[in-house]
């Protein structure tokens, strides 16, 4: 099996675990190759280019924008992610550092479950907006000037969903995504291998706004209105899009979801729920 290693690049403490890692690949049968990234950080002699060359599993050594960075990289290649937690957030990270190895051999045995995760993609002024999203597409406040609150019209099919939304802006996050920027914004928990897309008003001044769940065949339209001030797109909370009043984002689900490789399924809502505590 050829195995691709992305590690956290500016962690010192996921470099020197994905050296740990490579070895003990290599020593099981595998044949690991190093993210071309890192190679003037990790000594070692076979290399791939993430997105670009064919590997059988990625392992990711990092925290949850590790992962997202990797997700958009790879864009549609049909390879499943494992994760290995080693970062600040690790909530999409199921393995801790100290089981890489037996991680490792469940990988030779084939000993994990494959899931798959929706995503959405969104098209701006008649153009695909990339990367696809794994947990959420949201039009924000740029923040920019003195005027900071914009004005939203939200529909789906062609339907009002919130007539004016004043406010930071709203979030259409995927079940995955219910756990992120949408729940600090006061969205649903929703189970992550349900297919839905969970709306969330931001910061609203609006009167009765509140978040709604809705089929995920639905096509959900952003419009910035034309006495709004300037908008900005925002992706899985890197990739960025500055618009303009009256522009307008759709989005919809992604033909293509991403797929990971599990190792501990249990204990989901326990997990969430402990950042609470």
């Amino acid at each position: 099996m050829r195995l691709g290693i992305v590690p956290k690049l500016n962690s010192p403490e996921a470099l020197q675990l994905a050296k740990l890692v490579l070895k003990n690949a290599e020593s099981k049968g595998l044949t690991p190759f190093l993210d071309s990234r890192a190679k003037d950080l990790i000594t070692w002699d076979k290399f791939f280019h993430l997105g670009k060359d064919s590997v059988d599993m990625i392992v990711v050594i990092g925290g949850d924008g590790t992962v997202l960075n990797t997700l958009h990289l790879l864009k549609d290649a049909d390879v499943p992610v494992a994760t290995i937690r080693y970062g600040r957030r690790g909530f999409l990270c199921d393995v801790p550092p100290y089981e890489y190895s037996e991680m490792i051999s469940r990988i030779a045995s084939g000993d994990y479950k494959l899931v798959e995760y929706m995503r959405l993609r969104g098209e701006v002024r008649g153009v695909e907006v990339t990367p696809p999203a794994l947990n959420e597409i949201a039009v924000v406040s740029s923040g920019s000037g003195r005027a900071k609150v914009i004005r939203l019209y939200v529909h789906k099919d062609g339907d009002e969903v919130y007539r004016r939304l004043v406010g930071d802006g709203v979030i259409v996050a995927t079940p995955v995504g219910s756990t992120a920027y949408s729940l600090a914004a006061g969205g649903p928990v929703v189970d992550p291998f349900m297919r839905a897309l969970i709306v969330t008003p931001l910061a609203s001044i609006t009167l009765c706004t509140r978040p709604v769940v809705l089929p995920p065949d639905s096509e959900i339209r952003v419009t910035v209105a034309k006495d709004s001030p300037e908008a900005l797109l925002i992706v899985d909370g890197s990739y960025s899009l500055a618009l303009k009043p009256k522009d307008s984002v759709i989005i919809r689900e992604y033909h293509k979801p991403a797929k990971f490789a599990r190792f501990y399924l249990g204990d989901y809502y326990v997990k969430i729920f402990e950042r609470c505590l």
